[in-house]
């Protein structure tokens, strides 16, 4: 039962954070689709660990590389052309690197 708390607590916490996001802080980012995607793969990922496979550490680890992940891309975005910046790519890669980070913490875990 508290791997499914932890999973409904972290997927609870996802979703706020990309409410929040999405539209209150519209004007840091201006993205419209692109935190939808990684919010997806996150509830994804987060749901199908929790509640099919048990596991508790990497639905905890997605919801923080979500919100880490924004906010190192904030800090550290460049722009790179008209209108082009790369705030979604530090973004997409600390959430996958946090999220694989989770994944190799639940191993070490297991074992």
């Amino acid at each position: 039962m508290k791997n499914r708390k932890m999973c409904l607590i972290s997927l609870a916490g996802l979703t706020a954070s990309w409410l929040i996001l999405r539209w209150p802080l519209f004007f840091l980012h201006g993205m419209r689709e692109w935190p939808f995607v990684l919010f997806v793969s996150g509830i994804l990922v987060a749901a199908v660990s929790g509640f099919v496979f048990g596991k508790k550490i990497l639905p905890v680890f997605t919801l923080a590389g979500y919100v880490l992940g924004f906010f190192l891309g904030y800090c550290f975005q460049r722009d790179y052309g008209p209108g082009l910046n790369s705030l979604w790519i530090i973004w997409s890669c600390v959430y996958l690197g946090v999220v694989l980070a989770g994944a190799a913490a639940e191993f070490l875990a297991g074992k």
